[in-house]
């Protein structure tokens, strides 16, 4: 093979792994994607990262990041830009913000799910209602309206 030929090849990107008999308590913020095998009691952030708990990792934390993959067991809050995906050996306990989500058949979820395409801090701003929130908010008397009655 060429040099000039092997330029053009993708180099693969590297991803960081904390291995099986790591155990970490803090904070963890994270400049590319993250998979954790091992233990982390404490946050963790990586807002433009993938992270992975593999089948033997276990969060106790508050998690933010762009897309989070659950195989082993999560106990916090968890707030991913894009998606969450629960899989089916996962157990997470706690509350889940993201824009979509993804159950697997055999996965666990105790908490609530927002579905949101806001950040969890900007939640706090209400929004105008749907045409369907208004229609079912709206309530009117047909008994006092009239020419209100029906003909068949």
């Amino acid at each position: 093979m060429s040099p000039t030929m092997s330029l053009g090849a993708e180099i693969p990107t590297v991803k960081a792994v904390l291995g099986k008999n790591v155990m970490i308590q803090g904070q963890i913020r994270s400049r590319e994607d993250l998979t954790i095998e091992g233990e982390v009691d404490g946050t963790i952030e990586m807002l433009e990262h993938r992270l992975t708990i593999a089948t033997d990792g276990k969060v106790r934390a508050n998690v933010k990041a762009r897309e989070i993959e659950v195989l082993g067991s999560v106990e916090g809050k968890i707030d991913a830009v894009e998606k969450v995906y629960i899989r089916k050996s996962a157990q997470l306990i706690g509350d889940i913000h993201s824009a979509g989500i993804i159950i697997e058949d055999g996965g666990y979820i105790k908490g609530s799910i927002e579905l949101s395409r806001l950040p969890a801090d900007s939640q706090n701003v209400r929004t105008p209602p749907s045409s369907l929130e208004a229609l079912a908010s709206a309530t009117h008397d047909w008994s006092r309206t009239p020419g209100s009655d029906l003909v068949a």
